[in-house]
C-alpha cells in the first residue's frame, strides 16, 4: 500500500519539474533547508507540538511580471509531543504548490508572497506514551493513521539577486487524519522559516 501511494507521487513531482522547466523559460532551481514549529491537534485542542527540519528541493516559474509558481520538494522529520509524556516520530514527504505575486526588481532580486495547496504523504511513524514505543500503523482500520494530507501553505519571502532566498511559511492541514468517528486529529505549522539557493534564469525581462 506505501509503494502504490508513493511512487505516483515521486513521478508526478518529477514529471512537473521536468515539463515545468521545459515550458517556461524563467526558471530557477535550487536546494532549500530549514524548520518549522509543528504539531498535531486534535478534537479538544490537545496540542503535540515540537520543532521540525525540512530539507529538499524548490523550484520558481515566473510566468510574468508579477505572477510565478514556486513548488517543492521536501523531506520533513521531527518529534511531536504533548506535555512531554505522549510522543510522535513522523517522517514524512511534503509537497507545497503556492501561486506567488512576485516582483522581480531591476537588479534581479525578487520579493514574493503566496499561497497554494500543501500535499503531505507520511513515510513513516512511531508513537510513544508511558515508556511504550511502537510503529503507527496507516491505512482506513480505527486502529490506523491516514498518510495523505493535503492541506494549505501560506509563504512569503525574498531572494536576493545572488539568488538566496530566505522565507517564512504557515501550513494547516485540512485532513482529519483519525479514522475513529468523533475524534479529529490535524496538521498545523505555526510558523516555519528556510533558506534556498537558487540557480538559473530568474528575470522578468
Amino acid at each position: 500500500m506505501k509503494n502504490n501511494f508513493l511512487k505516483p507521487l515521486v513521478v508526478a513531482c518529477s514529471s512537473f519539474f521536468l515539463i515545468s522547466t521545459a515550458s517556461f523559460a524563467q526558471v530557477s532551481v535550487g536546494p532549500e533547508a530549514g524548520f518549522t514549529a509543528s504539531g498535531l491537534y486534535d478534537q479538544d485542542a490537545n496540542t503535540y507540538a515540537g520543532l521540525n527540519y525540512q530539507i529538499g528541493a524548490t523550484a520558481h516559474f515566473q510566468l510574468n511580471h508579477f505572477l510565478a509558481v514556486r513548488p517543492s520538494v521536501l523531506y520533513r522529520a521531527g518529534k511531536l509531543s504533548y506535555e512531554g509524556w505522549d510522543e510522535f516520530k513522523l517522517n514524512r514527504i511534503s509537497v507545497p504548490v503556492p501561486i506567488m505575486y512576485s516582483h522581480v526588481f531591476n537588479n534581479n532580486s525578487t520579493i514574493f508572497a503566496g499561497l497554494g495547496p500543501n500535499f503531505m504523504y507520511t513515510l513513516s511513524g512511531k508513537y510513544s506514551y508511558d515508556g511504550f514505543t511502537e510503529d503507527i500503523q496507516f491505512g482506513k482500520g480505527e486502529d490506523e493513521m491516514k498518510r495523505m494530507d493535503i492541506g494549505v501553505q501560506i509563504k512569503g519571502g525574498y531572494q536576493f539577486a545572488n539568488g538566496i532566498a530566505l522565507s517564512t511559511f504557515f501550513n494547516f492541514g485540512t485532513t482529519n487524519l483519525s479514522n475513529v468517528d468523533g475524534q479529529k486529529l490535524r496538521s498545523l505549522d505555526a510558523v516555519g522559516f528556510s533558506v534556498g539557493w537558487m540557480f538559473g534564469s530568474h528575470s522578468s525581462e
